[in-house]
């Protein structure tokens, strides 16, 4: 497997580059990213290339065994580029996002576009054939410092071209958009605005300025726009060379359609830093970012950007404590993970990051960080053949849609609201539970049951399919706000939950957005673990719908307000399936009671473990399992230690992580 680290040669002195590699040896990495921030070395006048530095640096690498992933530089592009060329970016207040950073080119500047191109040209050309580089990384994080959306003419120009390419005459567009509200009818595709700052934005609703049609299409088109450049590296990548290509993603990041950017990779990769300067995520969050990241193209996945150190950039985030960066490393492989580079090797002295540490601090001594990274890798070879090719035994299906991530943005619905939370409540909910779950728009026939929280934008044809997988024996759940929108953004003129009223069995006959909590009460929380048994547990703090069966049966009513007594959540029988619905929001408690009877009606076995613990089940009968907890515990999981050999006994030591092979009479 892949086990590497980011490096910049460029930001130390030729004589360090030998013992640097010696080190990176000793530490058992065996593969190098690097060359992605570096286009002024390379092209320092327009025109004229040099290689020679990347050149010696992979053989400094090679001469010690360490292969080379090369990043393309066009994140970072030189002055000479911003000075001469039309390629800097407008933000929503036409203000132009100056040169001095990263990420600040358009993705619609032709001068962008065909400078890229050549860069990377030269590069892969210059290195195609050698041995000692194995890999093509494009680029570095589409969309990151907020640089998805662009404002500036070439994009308006392009915009005009990708919407006539859609709905091919102007009256179309303006019929479907409903343009005639506010007289926002054009006479042409040229007349189409950039939904930019105007007189409807303010303090308080700064997402609702424009029509909802034309910001879900920018959006859409503000993607492709990222979709279309990776591609125009990808092609001629392949041209010259036929080694694997990927782009380093970012996880939760929604403002471009992954699923759409992972098309023309090899494989997935991202950047996963659990805990910096902007606050540590729940772990269950970066569990749900690696599932993300594996959805993508429902193959395993590589990271490659593994937090070393404390990370920060203004001001140094908390260090990862003794144990940690080891248990952030199995729990990546036990969600998909294939291989792990950690950034950086050693820590910069200058320049925006000298505050986001590496395996090694600024005087590059190795220390406790590093031996800990040693002896993970160490470990990891010996359980590759529980890694390589094996996927997780998943069970549940998060469905995550960027369609309804952008339409949700533009019309929250109600203040507080926001669709990847409720995404992260049903995937936290699964994983209390022990139940692996997959985050992707993957087939649904794989899945005993599909989550889809607050499915919005759905199309004719989705329907059909998920009436099929229900029909032929799936269990689907649907919640409040689901099937109200159609593709372009607009209301349906049907009773909510309009595209889901069938398969659901319910019409809602109104809604309430409370101010405070409304509680729930129903025999499926009858065993303690919801609100029966919690005064301070409470559902509806943000959305009530009030339900009326139509044939669906009534699992859960409200226990006050004016709709006391009024469906709250339902099931509806459906061919050989069922279909849930959830009209309200829950907190953690009662979801999880929920998510447990649906797991239970559909044959899902559900672990309970001490809370921190998590229980990751993997397709070749082995499981993981993570303690997140400083503290050690104990369980009643036994089974074989895979990396020892040993019997396990159940008690995991604080931050510990073990591959654990049940016995065969035994069941999780």
């Amino acid at each position: 497997m892949i086990y590497g680290v980011d490096y910049y040669p460029e930001h130390w002195d030729r004589s360090e580059w030998e013992h640097q590699a010696e080190l990176m040896k000793e530490g058992g990495f065996n593969t190098v990213r690097m060359g992605e921030f570096d286009w002024k070395l390379f092209e320092k006048e327009e025109g004229k290339f040099d290689f020679s530095i990347l050149d010696d640096a992979v053989e400094v690498l090679a001469s010690k065994g360490i292969k080379v992933i090369l990043g393309t530089p066009t994140a970072a592009p030189p002055k000479w580029l911003a000075d001469r060329y039309d390629v800097l970016q407008r933000d929503r207040y036409g203000r132009v996002r100056a040169w001095g950073s990263r990420r600040e080119c358009c993705a619609n500047s032709r001068d962008y576009i065909e400078k890229s191109a050549v860069i990377v040209k030269k590069m892969v050309k210059h290195f195609a054939g050698n041995r000692n580089v194995i890999g093509w990384q494009i680029d570095n994080e589409f969309g990151c410092h907020a640089s998805t959306r662009c404002y500036c003419e070439n994009c308006r120009r392009a915009f005009a071209k990708w919407l006539k390419k859609r709905y091919e005459d102007i009256d179309s567009l303006n019929k479907t958009w409903g343009n005639v509200f506010w007289s926002l009818d054009y006479d042409s595709f040229e007349d189409v605005i950039l939904p930019a700052y105007n007189s409807c934005e303010g303090e308080n609703y700064p997402n609702f300025a424009h029509n909802p049609s034309l910001d879900l299409e920018y959006r859409r088109f503000a993607s492709d726009s990222w979709v279309k450049y990776q591609r125009m590296q990808v092609d001629i990548i392949r041209k010259y060379s036929d080694l694997p290509i990927t782009h380093n993603f970012m996880g939760h990041f929604s403002d471009i359609d992954y699923y759409k950017l992972g098309r023309d990779l090899d494989y997935v990769a991202w950047d996963n830093y659990p805990d910096n300067q902007w606050g540590g995520s729940e772990y269950q969050y970066v569990s749900m970012a690696h599932e993300n990241m594996r959805g993508i193209k429902n193959k395993n996945f590589i990271v490659m950007e593994e937090q070393a150190g404390p990370c920060g950039w203004d001001v140094v985030g908390r260090t990862p404590e003794p144990g940690q960066l080891r248990l952030w490393a199995y729990q990546a492989i036990a969600h998909g993970c294939e291989g792990l580079v950690y950034f950086r090797f050693r820590t910069a002295l200058f320049g925006m990051e000298q505050y986001w540490y590496g395996v090694l601090d600024h005087d590059g001594i190795p220390r406790r960080r590093f031996y800990e990274i040693k002896q993970t890798g160490e470990e990891l070879k010996k359980l590759e053949e529980h890694i390589a090719g094996v996927s997780g035994d998943y069970e549940a299906l998060i469905y995550k849609s960027y369609d309804d991530v952008w339409s949700h943005e533009i019309k929250r619905h109600k203040a507080g609201f926001d669709y990847r939370d409720l995404l992260y409540a049903y995937y936290k909910a699964n994983s209390d539970l022990n139940v692996t779950a997959a985050v992707s728009d993957s087939d649904f026939s794989k899945y005993k049951v599909v989550y889809m929280p607050a499915h919005n934008v759905v199309t004719g044809r989705e329907i059909k399919k998920l009436e099929e997988y229900v029909e032929n024996g799936g269990t689907l759940v649907l919640t409040y706000r689901s099937g109200t929108r159609d593709y372009y953004n607009n209301m349906r003129a049907t009773t909510v939950p309009g595209a889901f009223a069938k398969l659901a069995g319910i019409e809602v006959s109104e809604f309430s957005t409370p101010d405070g909590r409304v509680k729930l009460e129903g025999d499926i929380f009858a065993d303690g673990c919801g609100i029966a048994a919690d005064e301070d547990s409470a559902t509806g703090r943000l959305w009530c719908d009030i339900i009326e069966p139509k044939g669906a049966k009534v699992l859960a009513c409200y226990a006050e307000d004016y709709y006391k007594g009024k469906a709250a959540i339902t099931v509806n029988e459906y061919g050989r399936g069922k279909v849930y619905y959830a009209g309200c929001d829950m907190d953690g408690n009662t979801l999880k009671t929920f998510v447990k009877y649906i797991s239970e009606g559909c044959g899902i076995t559900t672990t309970e473990l001490p809370e921190g613990v998590e229980l990751v089940k993997r397709a070749d009968g082995c499981m993981f399992l993570l303690n997140h907890n400083r503290t050690a515990c104990e369980t009643e999981i036994t089974g074989t230690n895979m990396l020892t050999g040993e019997v396990f006994d159940g008690r995991i030591e604080g931050y510990g992580a073990y591959c654990i092979k049940k016995h065969i009479d035994e069941k999780v």
